[in-house]
């Protein structure tokens, strides 16, 4: 048995998922620059990155996309303390 999805996608499905295969890893890569960018615009002005350092919030934006450069702009770029008042 053959249990490669791609083998039972027809011909347009194929280069369908391929596109969004392909979106998607451009996504993560323009993510990922704009956190490292970001992180180092950070530094540069003296602040620390919370968690784990620069890059490696890049690498982790780059494996996990949008979601990872969510989670770093809230930690990094939401002001907590005028949220409560």
């Amino acid at each position: 048995m053959d249990f490669n999805i791609m083998s039972y996608l027809s011909g347009p499905m194929q280069t369908m998922a391929l596109v969004i295969v392909a979106i998607n890893a451009i996504l993560h890569l323009i993510f990922a620059g704009a956190v490292a960018k970001d992180a180092g615009q950070f530094s540069k002005v003296g602040g620390k990155t919370y968690l784990v350092s620069g890059i490696t919030w890049a690498f982790a934006t780059l494996v996990g996309g949008v979601f990872v450069a969510v989670v770093y702009w809230v930690l990094h770029h939401v002001n907590f303390a005028r949220l409560q008042s």
